[in-house]
């Protein structure tokens, strides 16, 4: 767990850089040592801070956020204790938590309890699922009032509603990692969201397509590139299978973990040759699934394949993993 550590005449000037580029690791406190400040960052903004210490936190201190289970279990059944959240996410100003259907009965009581434990959030929602391709969430209001917020990331701003769309904290180094890798291209993103890989990398790339299939995701993505001043992304609605560019990629991004079948059409979207990053969930037992998938879609393709990473992104669900291939198609 890394930390910033720098003089206390400097920490204020850091931590608005820290939060501004939405690198702080809200888990952990500000800590004071000496003459000296540790602020909390996550892991992959260390070159944000260059000329700076960065160390790594033994003894972090831990914010509210790893008190909720205690808090909650003052009115939530010992037996009943094993169904609790043990944690919630936080988008903007708006938590988002889950928990079993089994202590839907205290879901007031949790919501006001993160209400409570973190002064800035303005609402609580539950989250219950999320539906089909378009991705988009089914929330229970559990406390407080609203469902827009602008959540900052990696230097860029997001404007959303969470009960319209979704935005997924787990692919926060995924995103910045692509950013990395495209300076001077031209990018198609064919699960463009409300931007999430799209504007970040709009930043590095000559020009980048974003297609959206969701009507409420594509208008967000429209105030997003006005919101964060984008002017080289060409925005498309429609559904991917059908719209997608040919022929004039040098990198396409596959940021949708059902997306297999539209394999051929990234490859189709590639000018003669470039990188695909194809995201997909998968059982750990046939963890390498994703990889013989892609090496038979491009022989069938009489193309050539070359992995070049392959990595996994976050957990999905028990036994279940959400998996990035790396691949070069010429």
């Amino acid at each position: 767990m890394k930390a910033v550590r720098v003089r206390k005449e400097e920490a204020e000037s850091v931590r608005k850089t820290v939060d501004r580029i939405g690198a702080k690791d809200i888990r952990r406190l500000i800590r004071i040592d000496g003459n000296f400040v540790e602020i909390p960052i996550l892991d992959g903004y260390e070159e944000f801070f260059k000329g700076y210490e960065i160390i790594e936190q033994l003894k972090p201190l831990w914010s509210s956020k790893k008190d909720f289970l205690a808090t909650i279990s003052e009115f939530i059944p010992k037996d009943e204790l094993k169904f609790a959240p043990r944690s919630y996410k936080v988008i903007g100003d708006i938590a988002i938590v889950k928990f079993d259907e089994k202590i839907a009965v205290y879901g007031r009581e949790i919501g006001e309890t993160i209400l409570k434990l973190n002064p800035r959030i303005k609402s609580v929602w539950r989250e219950i699922k999320k539906e089909s391709m378009i991705r988009k969430p089914k929330l229970e209001l559990l406390a407080g009032k609203g469902s827009e917020t602008i959540h900052i990331e990696n230097g860029c701003a997001f404007k959303l509603d969470v009960n319209k769309v979704m935005f997924s904290l787990g692919n926060q180094y995924e995103r910045q990692r692509i950013t990395k890798e495209c300076e001077g291209e031209v990018v198609v993103d064919m699960f463009a969201g409300i931007g999430y890989f799209s504007i970040p990398v709009a930043k590095k790339a000559e020009k980048v397509y974003a297609i959206e299939v969701s009507p409420d995701a594509y208008e967000y993505l429209l105030e997003n590139l006005r919101l964060n001043d984008v002017n080289n992304v060409v925005p498309i609605l429609g559904d991917s299978m059908f719209v997608t560019p040919e022929g004039i990629a040098d990198r396409v991004i596959m940021g949708h973990i059902f997306c297999m079948d539209f394999l051929s059409i990234a490859i189709r979207a590639l000018e003669r040759c470039g990188v695909i990053h194809y995201h997909e969930s998968v059982p750990e037992k046939i963890i390498w699934r994703p990889i013989l998938r892609v090496e038979k879609i491009c022989g069938e393709m009489g193309k050539k394949c070359k992995i070049i990473n392959f990595r996994k992104v976050k957990n999905y669900a028990p036994g279940v993993v959400h998996v990035v291939v790396d691949f070069f198609v010429n």
